[in-house]
């Protein structure tokens, strides 16, 4: 691919509107990987005051779905299948998560990923299968 797909990638991520729930999130794409980064504050917390699972599913989908995405030119990617193992619980933090691609072909692209924390401690990998949609890149909010 090239650099202006990995921009526009990056251009729909910070447009989609889920995006205002999520201060001060960062997302980076490059050939077959992504990176996204999250500060996380009491805001993101379950009762127990922890990091709520949602807010993993996020941060490892996110990333295994841009760094998928990054080799795909024309169409939006949907999730078919995202299997999440958690490592250990999160309270206020800089977490960072790194996805890319494992494998492709038959029409869907694995991508794993794996969040760490500041201290460099992974807290949760996970694995998922991306498919083609039939909605084209170039008609989503923010791409381009």
């Amino acid at each position: 691919m090239n650099k202006a797909h990995y921009d526009s990638l990056e251009r729909m991520f910070y447009a989609a509107p889920i995006q205002d729930m999520l201060s001060g999130a960062a997302m980076k794409v490059e050939e077959r990987k992504a990176a996204y980064s999250l500060s996380i504050s009491k805001d993101y917390f379950h009762a127990a005051k922890a990091l709520h699972g949602a807010v993993y599913f996020k941060l490892l989908d996110d990333a295994a779905y841009f760094a998928a995405a990054s080799i795909e030119p024309t169409y939006f990617l949907l999730t078919k299948t995202y299997t999440i193992h958690f490592k250990r619980p999160v309270e206020i933090d800089e977490l960072t998560a790194t996805g890319e691609v494992i494998s492709e072909g038959n029409g869907v692209i694995v991508s794993r990923s794996v969040i760490t924390n500041s201290a460099g401690k992974v807290v949760a990998e996970g694995e998922g299968q991306f498919v083609r949609s039939k909605k084209l890149l170039i008609d989503q909010v923010g791409y381009r």
